[in-house]
């Protein structure tokens, strides 16, 4: 029996899936570290603190089941028609070909990218805004293992080898996105069927997730929504073809040439928000991937194209009529500017900038590490600092054949990312007219950025709103400049200028005649001479002490070309934050000259982020010696500061959201697996304590004279309680109090009578006693309610048995554990 495919309507080159993974048994994705004297294995967790599938690990098992699948389709005959499409559907290998790891052809063409873009797999919604500001309830989630290692020969375990070992508990269903994503192909409804078909073979195929799946953890039942097709369709079938890669035009369209310089220039100002670790490559350091503290233009400039859609935008880039800036972190409401190599920090006053375009140190002074941003000036302030906050992410290539991590064929690497909830700024500019109006508004939505952004990394909620460009001049006052004054120039990113013999060039001479050009006047780099020089700078901000005149370092970076499957050259430049002085030698620096090039750019690839400047800003002419030390907030990155995306307790509107979920459970059902291992954690924690402290409030004053005989019945009868008031215990209680024998000793005091009566008949009873932080352990006042009537019994039977326990010890250890 076939399907039908389910493509009607579907989108030319996207479907969107909804992964579901329902967690049968309790299950670990380590995250390749511990707990110094507490856990050996940690588990994963997300920035909300409780446990999630990570992308890589749910791509990882899902192409494993279904390369299973593709080999029994292939069956034994030297055809691989079903294994290409596993090819097509999770990408190429080269690596591991080139290693002989897997088999091939012989021949490497260019890496094929995945068409199967995967998000890590999370608790529902109403869940992770329950555990925000309550950590007792997010640590519920996990819990301890011990393990030990066993000898093969002798059968025992092996001295000092006992582990701890984290578990994030099952019975919960984690939820994510996916998205068939063939962007550049075009697929047949056959096609459509074939994949769809052969990824729910794989996902019923997979039966475990995480460490330890053959030893029993990690049970789950995968389910994916809104495949074109199930995997009937594939009974009786031959795989089809596969579709042709999406090629790059042969004869790509003839970049428009500048035209007059009162252009008008419209812009969208964006600010993204990062919802999962974004990684941002900079340098690979052994089997570390290091991220940039910024976004590159680069990176950002696929994304604008494809979101904006036009053949004259993309002529408009190569002819250097588009602009898109690096998005820096977000720093006093505006998008961050790199620190200027020129602003250093005192050491013995911490906080305290030290301008050394102006002054000169009479102190030891820290240098910027280029890793802070700063945000506008304010005179008689130090500027407002920020950086980027950073998350380490550790992985591993499972060998096909030994399952588990070896080095041929990577082992063990970590990825350094720009860390989720970091609030990013960056513009995009173009000639007014270039595109229809409003196409500040297509650039809103979800991007993918960054590397590895197919297994979970990278995804980012843009917002577009329109800005000014600025071209016609800067907002803030700039005096025209003259022959024989200077400017000074701080670039906002790195700068590309190539040399007479079209070399590329970090020479300041090569960055003065690009700039004199583009202002229409002729500048010579000022020499870097000894500090008593006379200023003829113009008005300056305080102060007046000699300085330097560049601060600059050379940067370089490599990338690799997606569409040509090949690394691109490498680019050398000035570093964005160097700081150089230039003076006019003919010509004069007009207001509209400086906005111009301040909005276009100066150099070379420009909408790719290069080339950004300021000039004569007036944090480069201001002076703090004159500033007391001020404590002020610590910006995002710096200790101290608020994560970006801490919120506290939100029990406004939770319930009703819980209402809106209760449709498929999933929230419910998780919501009650945190709160119950919660409210168990807390009374095994708490009940000890109150044995030791208080018993006689609990037993009554007397209970040290009731016999063990009698005291035993009182065990049996709290392990068959049901909940207040039970018949079997009000029985008890009554033939407690129709004990004969007035004149003689009864075996149960009074007190205690009258003690154990409310501890079993009154359903708050043992709450007061205990005085749980019960805000802590569930989403709101009602479900606390129903967790103090669910797990009455156990409460009651696990303050019995420790007061018992304490009790016991005390009469065989006289003066131990008595009560105070």
């Amino acid at each position: 029996m076939t399907q039908t495919p389910n493509i009607a309507g579907r989108p030319a080159e996207s479907v969107p899936l909804r992964v579901t993974a329902h967690m049968l048994g309790d299950w670990q994705i380590g995250s390749g570290a511990g707990r110094h004297g507490s856990v050996d294995r940690g588990v994963q967790r997300d920035d909300d603190g409780l446990p999630f599938v990570p992308a890589k690990t749910l791509v990882g098992v899902w192409r494993d089941a279904c390369e299973k699948a593709a080999r029994a389709l292939d069956g034994s005959g030297s055809g691989s028609a079903w294994q290409a499409w596993v090819e097509f559907l999770f990408g190429s290998q080269p690596v591991l070909q080139e290693r002989g790891v897997v088999s091939g052809d012989g021949t490497l063409g260019p890496p094929r990218p995945a068409a199967l873009w995967v998000d890590s797999l999370h608790y529902p919604p109403v869940v992770r805004e329950s555990v925000r500001g309550r950590p007792l309830l997010a640590s519920a989630a996990v819990y301890i293992r011990p393990g030990v290692v066993i000898d093969p020969i002798s059968g025992r375990a092996e001295d000092e080898l006992l582990r701890m070992e984290e578990r994030a508990r099952g019975g919960v269903d984690l939820s994510g996105q996916a998205e068939l994503n063939v962007s550049g192909a075009v697929l047949s409804e056959e096609q459509w069927a074939c994949a769809g078909a052969l990824l729910d073979a794989g996902a019923r195929l997979l039966e475990a997730l995480g460490g330890k799946r053959r030893r029993g953890a990690g049970r789950c039942r995968l389910e994916v929504a809104g495949l074109p097709a199930d995997w009937r369709w594939l009974e009786g079938r031959a795989a089809p073809p596969l579709p042709d890669p999406g090629a790059a035009p042969e004869v790509l369209p003839v970049a428009p040439h500048r035209t007059d310089v009162d252009e008008e220039w419209e812009a969208a100002e964006l600010r993204l928000v990062v919802r999962r670790p974004l990684v941002a490559h900079e340098r690979t350091v052994g089997n570390s991937v290091r991220s940039a503290g910024r976004v590159a233009g680069r990176r950002l400039l696929p994304a604008v194209l494809e979101k904006l859609g036009s053949a004259e935008l993309a002529a408009a880039a190569r002819g250097g009529r588009l602009v898109i800036t690096d998005a820096t972190v977000e720093v006093d409401g505006a998008a961050g500017r790199p620190e200027p190599l020129a602003l250093a920090r005192t050491k013995q006053v911490p906080g305290r900038p030290v301008n050394l375009l102006q002054e000169l140190p009479t102190e030891a002074v820290e240098y910027p590490d280029g890793s802070g941003y700063v945000g506008p000036h304010s005179p008689g302030r130090p500027p407002e600092r920020g950086a980027c906050g950073y998350t380490q992410l550790t992985h591993n290539t499972v060998d096909d054949a030994l399952q588990r991590p070896v080095e041929e064929v990577g082992g063990l690497y970590t990825y350094q990312a720009i860390a989720a909830g970091t609030v990013l700024r960056a513009q995009v500019r173009l000639p007014a007219g270039l595109l229809p109006a409003g196409w500040q508004e297509r650039l809103s939505g979800t991007w993918r950025l960054g590397r590895s952004r197919k297994d979970g990394y990278g995804l980012t909620d843009v917002t577009a709103t329109v800005a000014p460009s600025q071209r016609g001049g800067p907002a803030r006052q700039f005096a025209e400049r003259g022959p024989g004054e200077r400017l000074r120039v701080w670039l906002l990113s790195d700068l590309l200028v190539p040399d007479e013999r079209l070399r590329q060039s970090t020479r300041p001479q090569d960055v003065a005649r690009h700039l004199g050009t583009a202002l229409g006047v002729t500048l010579a780099a000022v020499p870097d001479e000894p500090q008593e020089r006379p200023r003829n700078t113009g008005a300056a901000e305080g102060g007046g002490a000699a300085g330097g005149v560049r601060f600059s370092e050379v940067s370089r970076g490599d990338s690799w070309h997606t569409r040509w499957g090949l690394p691109q050259i490498s680019v050398l430049g000035l570093r964005a934050g160097s700081c150089l002085t230039f003076e006019v030698v003919a010509g004069t620096v007009t207001v509209q000259a400086v906005g111009r090039v301040e909005c276009d750019g100066l150099g070379l690839r420009r909408a790719e982020g290069f080339g950004q400047l300021t000039i004569d800003d007036p944090l480069l002419r201001a002076t703090f010696s004159a500033l007391q030390t001020q404590g002020r907030p610590a910006t995002a990155g710096e200790p101290g500061a608020p994560t970006c995306n801490g919120s506290g307790p939100s029990t406004s509107g939770l319930e009703a959201e819980v209402e809106r979920d209760e449709a498929d459970g999933a929230a419910l059902l998780a919501l009650a697996v945190l709160e119950d291992a919660a409210w168990r954690e807390a009374l095994s924690r708490r009940s000890p304590v109150l044995a030791e402290q208080d018993r006689d409030a609990v037993l009554g004053p007397d209970h040290g004279g009731v016999r063990a005989s009698q005291l035993a019945g009182l065990l049996t009868l709290i392990s068959h309680l049901s909940g207040p008031s039970d018949p079997a215990a009000s029985a008890w209680l009554e033939r407690l109090c129709r004990v004969p024998g007035e004149q003689r000793r009864r075996p149960w005091p009074d007190a205690v009578v009258e003690a154990v009566t409310r501890l079993l008949g009154e359903p708050g009873r043992v709450w007061e006693l205990l005085r749980l932080p019960e805000d802590q352990l569930t989403a709101s006042p009602d479900r606390a309610a129903a967790s103090r009537v669910r797990l009455w019994p156990v409460a009651v039977r696990m303050v019995v048995e420790d007061c018992l326990t304490a009790q016991r010890r005390t009469q065989e250890v006289p003066g131990v554990g008595a009560d105070s």
